[in-house]
């Protein structure tokens, strides 16, 4: 008979060591997608302005159908946040770019314009116009934001 030996266990777990790679890794690549994970949404709450935006002017197109001018036009309430439900990313508004949509000689024009709010209000794009013609620019933007990059189909 053998005598009786007391069996070591063998260690299990992390090592500290192995602990603080993993800890490591798991950072950088949090560092990494992050940042990206936030343009994603940015520039899905900008497809969503840009399609209220297009809501708008049909609104306003129809209107001018009727009406024969866009004097003293005003957005209804369902077309006058992006998104529609819940806080405003942006707030749709028209703008009367000059005289244009007071004078009864410019009856027929108009600018919407999305502008930043709540988690978009510093968005590099900055605020986005639509004009009657189609014609789409940005106001307040950052230097670098390109309007290819802002507004899509553009």
């Amino acid at each position: 008979m053998k005598p009786l030996r007391a069996q070591r266990r063998q260690p299990s777990g992390f090592t500290l060591l192995e602990l603080m790679v993993t800890c490591a890794i798991v950072a950088i690549l949090a560092s990494i997608a992050y940042p990206s994970y936030t343009e994603h949404v940015r520039k899905g709450r900008r497809a969503d302005a840009q399609r209220a935006l297009e809501e708008a002017s049909q609104f306003l197109r129809r209107r001018y159908s009727s009406m024969d001018t866009h004097v003293g036009a005003t957005l209804p309430t369902a077309l006058s946040q992006s998104p529609r439900e819940g806080s405003a990313a942006y707030t749709i508004t028209l703008v009367e770019d000059g005289a244009a949509v007071a004078a009864a000689t410019e009856a027929h024009r108009y600018t919407l314009r999305a502008v930043r709010a709540g988690a978009m209000a510093d968005d590099r794009c900055g605020d986005l116009d639509l004009a009657h013609t189609g014609a789409r620019a940005q106001h307040n933007a950052a230097a670098t934001a390109a309007l290819a990059d802002c507004f899509r189909g553009n």
